[in-house]
């Protein structure tokens, strides 16, 4: 079922649980914090998950309105979403993408989605609003995020973490990604690319120097690498405030990213991403795989599991990890999983160390092959 679409006013008890056409139709002040995620129906669970985790750490004297730009979460899920968040200084309203993309198709890839492009498309569809974080829906937020949203992004596009996965793999784990950066996205310090998962995002910055049409034109050129984060970063190409790491904590995916991938970056990059570790205000599940919800053993899963706890969704999530562990199909995928990461990847380490012509050379003939490193 398509979800409804309507003009909405002030006051109805359904304002927040349509599916708005413009910001304006939100029914919220938009005044103080604003919170933009992008989410489909699938994902929603998770997204109640952070949003409870948001909702357990606002500052009492904030206003926190929260924007998810979608296309397809259905009425029901709006309204459960809308009950769970309210609270005196907390809102939540849903934003139709359609209007802003049209027929337009989105290239994507591997475990990403076409809901990754919609944070492109924030100053276009909020006019209104001149500042917003922007947040993946995997993740949980450990802190209130008016600290984030107060940083200073005068004469910035953005603010954003550096992205040690990437930097490590720059410097030795993935040696063609700096050329990558350097030679396909323009940047003149593939060092400076950063993680989007996290933003904060100065709207009216982005509004006047770059279109809408820019931003899908540049989205929709070729498969970029790593979609619009490639697309943020070329735009940006380095300028933009830096915030620390724990801020946006990348989970230690396969607990191989720290020591495998993160290890290979220079030394306060390494240090930065294991103070985020220890007190991380944002832990970010990002990887192909092993996201708390299916490996209770995963990287920050204790905190996941902490606000999953109550969350709507509680036993639908509960449920899927049981689906996981129980179905054969799950099962083969934790053989998979496990065959992959825990044996050959570090042996494709030990026989190919980082920076090696040996490991340069295979990863190059896998990329020609059709393979993809994300």
């Amino acid at each position: 079922m398509k979800p409804l679409r309507k003009t909405i006013h002030a006051g109805s008890p359904l304002s927040s649980t349509m599916l708005a056409s413009s910001s304006v139709d939100l029914d919220l002040p938009l005044d103080d914090i604003v919170i933009v995620f992008a989410c489909s129906e699938n994902f929603v669970p998770y997204l109640s998950v952070a949003l409870q985790s948001i909702v357990e750490n606002a500052g009492a004297g904030r206003r926190y309105d929260v924007v998810v730009l979608t296309r397809n979460i259905s009425p029901a899920s709006m309204i459960t979403l809308t009950r769970q968040t309210k609270a005196d200084n907390v809102g939540i309203g849903f934003l139709d993408v359609d209007a802003a993309l049209g027929d337009i198709e989105l290239p994507h890839h591997g475990h990403f989605r076409p809901e990754t492009y919609y944070r492109l498309l924030a100053p276009q569809l909020l006019p209104n609003v001149d500042k917003a974080i922007y947040l993946d829906s995997d993740l949980v937020v450990n802190a209130d995020v008016a600290e984030l949203f107060d940083t200073d992004v005068t004469g910035y596009p953005l603010a954003a973490t550096r992205d040690a996965d990437t930097i490590g793999q720059i410097d030795g784990y993935d040696t063609t990604v700096g050329p990558y950066l350097r030679d396909e996205l323009g940047m003149d310090d593939p060092h400076d690319y950063f993680q989007a998962g996290v933003l904060l995002m100065n709207l009216a910055q982005l509004r006047a120097t770059v279109t809408p049409h820019e931003f899908l034109a540049l989205s929709t050129q070729r498969m970029w690498r790593w979609l619009d984060q490639d697309v943020l970063n070329k735009v940006v190409n380095g300028r933009y405030v830096r915030v620390h790491m724990r801020w946006n904590y990348l989970m230690d995916w396969q607990h191989l990213r720290r020591t495998h991938i993160v290890a290979n970056a220079p030394a306060d990059v390494r240090a930065e991403y294991d103070e985020a570790a220890a007190d991380p205000a944002i832990v970010h599940f990002a990887g192909p795989d092993n996201r708390p919800w299916l490996y209770p053993d995963a990287d920050g899963a204790d905190l996941f599991w902490r606000y999953a706890m109550s969350s709507p969704y509680l036993d639908e999530i509960r449920g899927q990890l049981e689906e996981s562990r129980a179905s054969a199909a799950g099962l083969a995928k934790r053989v998979q999983v496990l065959a992959l990461y825990r044996g050959f990847m570090p042996a494709f380490d030990r026989l190919c160390p980082s920076s090696s012509r040996r490991r340069d050379a295979l990863i190059r003939l896998y990329q020609r092959l059709g393979g993809t490193n994300t």
